[in-house]
């Protein structure tokens, strides 16, 4: 057998390490995107809030987000580990987000 021909192609191997990242790259921007969405129904949120009468931490709530999306992890093939981890910091910077928006207007949870 040819040493040569059982050697990888390192250039195609560039290649294709050069295509994961120019998707990878396209990915990081489709997930800024739909988290600056979020971010803005997080505002929408801590305007409507404080009339109802409802907190920045809602634990149902909290607890209904986290299920739903380990479900669709689950569903995807995504790491439940890397979702309960990332929605646990979103989650976390969400709602500090909007008791900052809402200042004194906040009003107190559980």
């Amino acid at each position: 057998m040819n040493k040569a021909a059982a050697e990888p192609n390192i250039d195609a191997m560039r290649d294709e390490m050069s295509e994961v990242r120019r998707i990878i790259d396209a990915l990081d921007d489709e997930l800024v995107a739909l988290l600056a969405k979020r971010q803005r129904q997080i505002e929408r949120a801590a305007k409507v809030k404080p009339a109802l009468g409802i907190p920045a931490r809602v634990p149902d709530r909290v607890d209904e987000v986290l299920a739903r999306v380990l479900g669709a992890a689950r569903r995807e093939g995504l790491s439940v580990e890397v979702a309960m981890n990332l929605w646990t910091a979103i989650i976390e910077w969400s709602i500090s987000y909007e008791e900052r928006l809402m200042g004194d207007r906040a009003p107190k949870g559980e």
